[in-house]
This record gives C-alpha cells, sequence and structure tokens, in this order.
C-alpha cells in the first residue's frame, strides 16, 4: 500500500510539475507574443513615419521636376525665338549679299564696257580707206596669232566664191574689173569714180581678177608670202604675195595685194584689197 501511494504521490507531484511547467510556457509565449506584438507595431510606425518622409521627398521632387521642366520650356521656347531671329537675319544678310553681287556684276560689266570703249578709243581709226599713205600711217602692228587667217587666206583667195567678200566689197570688186577690162556696156570711169572713190583706193584698182592679173585664167599659182601689217577700224590688214602664171608650173608673175580681213560670228570676210602689183 505504501509503495502504491508513494507511487501515486509521485506521479501526482509530476502532474503537478508538468502543469507549473505549462503554465510558464504559457506565460512566457504570452510575454514573447506581445514583445513581437510590439516589434511589428514599432515596425509599423517606423514603416508609415519612412513612407510619410519618402512621400514627402516625392512631392518635393515632383514639384522640383515640374518647376525644372517649366523653366527648361521657357528657355527652348527662348532659344527658339532667337533660333528664328537669326534665321531672318541670315535671310536678309543672303538678299543683302545677292543685292550687293548684282551690283558688283553690273559695276564689273560697265567696267569691262568702258574698257572696250576705252580699247576701242585707243584703237586707230580713219573715217575713210580709200587712202593707202593714211591706211599705211595708221595701222597698229600687235603681236598676235594670224595662223587661222593665214589658213583661211590659204584655202580661200582663189576659190573666187562671193562669200569670201562682204557685200561692199564685192559690189566694189565687180565694178572695178568691169572698169579695167573697159568692154562695152561696162562701168565708165566717171561713174566708177563717183561711186567708190569716196570708199576705196582707186589708184590701187587695176586689177582684173581679185587674186589673179585676169589675163589668162592662171594655170599655176600660189601664196608666196603673207605678212600681218597691222589693226585698222576693226579689221586686221596683211600683204599677200602670190606668184603664177598662164602654163604648168609657171610662177613667172607677181602679184602684191593688200587685204583687210574682218571675222563676223566666226568667219572671215574681205572687206577691201588693193593691188601694188599685177604684173
Amino acid at each position: 500500500m505504501i509503495k502504491l501511494f508513494v507511487t501515486t504521490l509521485m506521479t501526482l507531484s509530476l502532474c503537478i510539475a508538468n502543469a507549473q511547467s505549462k503554465k510558464e510556457q504559457i506565460e512566457n509565449l504570452t510575454i514573447s507574443l506581445d514583445s513581437l506584438n510590439q516589434v511589428v507595431t514599432n515596425e509599423n510606425q517606423n514603416f508609415n513615419v519612412t513612407l510619410d518622409s519618402l512621400n514627402q521627398v516625392l512631392g518635393k521632387n515632383q514639384q522640383y521636376f515640374e518647376i525644372e521642366i517649366a523653366r527648361y520650356s521657357i528657355e527652348i521656347n527662348h532659344l527658339n525665338t532667337q533660333l528664328d531671329s537669326l534665321i531672318s537675319i541670315n535671310d536678309s544678310i543672303n538678299i543683302q549679299l545677292k543685292i550687293k553681287n548684282q551690283r558688283i556684276d553690273s559695276l564689273i560689266f560697265q567696267k569691262l564696257e568702258l574698257l572696250a570703249d576705252i580699247d576701242l578709243l585707243s584703237a586707230p581709226r580713219i573715217d575713210r580707206e580709200n587712202n593707202w599713205t593714211l591706211i599705211e600711217s595708221n595701222l597698229k602692228w600687235a603681236e598676235k596669232d594670224n595662223s587661222p587667217a593665214v589658213k583661211w587666206f590659204n584655202k580661200n583667195v582663189f576659190s573666187g566664191n562671193q562669200d569670201i567678200y562682204t557685200p561692199t566689197c564685192y559690189s566694189y570688186l565687180m565694178d572695178a574689173t568691169d572698169y579695167y577690162w573697159g568692154y562695152p556696156g561696162s562701168i565708165e570711169e566717171d561713174e566708177f569714180k563717183s561711186k567708190w572713190k569716196s570708199t576705196f583706193d582707186l589708184k590701187y584698182s587695176s586689177f582684173g581678177q581679185a587674186f589673179q592679173n585676169g589675163n589668162c585664167g592662171w594655170a599655176s599659182f600660189e601664196i608666196r608670202n603673207i605678212e600681218f601689217l597691222g589693226d585698222l577700224n576693226g579689221g586686221d590688214w596683211f600683204k599677200l604675195t602670190i606668184t603664177g602664171g598662164c602654163g604648168e608650173n609657171d610662177y613667172s608673175n607677181t602679184l602684191v595685194r593688200l587685204v583687210k580681213l574682218t571675222e563676223e560670228n566666226g568667219s572671215f570676210k574681205i572687206a577691201n584689197f588693193m593691188s601694188l602689183q599685177d604684173e
């Protein structure tokens, strides 16, 4: 019995001890839970404080950004206004430069015209080309390339074509040839002189053809020499020495012609000529 009592007593003591331990554990857990709730509450409060602070900072930053954006917009509008002003100034400068260039071009053109007038005034001129002595004394010699004229003479002087002369010169040539031959119905001396004396030097008009002597229709002919004499009245004057004769390889005759050559639209024309020798 005693043993049973002791066993029962021990069991009861153990249950009481276990009950007390559970109570302590519950109390401890309650204290821990209260402490955890306090921590959570504190963290919530800290979070709310931090969130409020961040919202305040964010609000201030948003306001700052809005202010900065507005300021940049004002500056951009100002720069655009300045750019428009500069574009307008540039357009104005371009217009002024264009006007200035037009004036410069006009002045250059006027200067060129003036220089041309000066050259024209300085170039030797006589009123009439009917006196070889006067012509010769007024010729102006200048260094120039006369190879195109020389080539033209060699190709054209024996062709007899009307288009190598100016109309006035060709008309004079026809009358002078008629007068030289003196066949019935040809131009008489008085008419010939009245018509051409004021324009051409009739003293040197004793030729039957322009570049042949006309006695036999030369079978042989060549230009032995072409000499540039000078400029006068807008034309170049040359001295042509021509040899030829009635037979093949016969160069027994010599002609000397004084010729004024003009150039119009890239084409040469004989405007005057005289005969220094025709035999």
